[in-house]
């Protein structure tokens, strides 16, 4: 059986296993992408769970960005659900290749799906999450 078929095959991972950081990532951009659909703001929420309130809004900004540039609506789970859809698999993989400034290998990841323009756009607001994000960290 081929890789690709191999991995297809894996269960989605659970975020209770996951490292906590990628854990909360994974549900503050769950709360950010719901609170704009449903028009609420949730910053004070997400700037707890960020550590401060740049983080949230950058974090809102990502959300608003993905949603136009994915070539279908971004998959994302119930706040309360533990499993992690492949959208949100994606998403912690492009959060780490934009912590590590490799954008060729984001770029490869997501040029088959996303246009150049779309591209930069994602990437750059990766980066300005993740600089914020990491700063409040202390």
């Amino acid at each position: 059986m081929g890789e690709i078929l191999e991995k297809l095959l894996l269960p989605l991972p659970d975020i209770r296993t996951m490292p906590a950081v990628e854990a909360r990532l994974i549900i503050a951009f769950r709360l950010a992408v719901v609170a704009i659909k449903n028009d609420y703001d949730c910053s004070s929420q997400l700037a707890d769970r960020l550590g401060g309130k740049l983080a949230a809004t950058r974090i809102l900004i990502l959300a608003e960005t993905l949603g136009f540039a994915w070539p279908e609506p971004f998959q994302i789970g119930r706040p309360c659900c533990s499993q992690v859809t492949p959208d949100e698999t994606l998403l912690l993989a492009a959060l780490r290749m934009a912590a590590g400034k490799n954008r060729p290998a984001f770029d490869s990841l997501t040029c088959e799906m996303i246009g150049d323009d779309e591209r930069e756009r994602i990437f750059t607001d990766l980066r300005n999450f993740i600089g914020a994000y990491n700063g409040c960290r202390g």
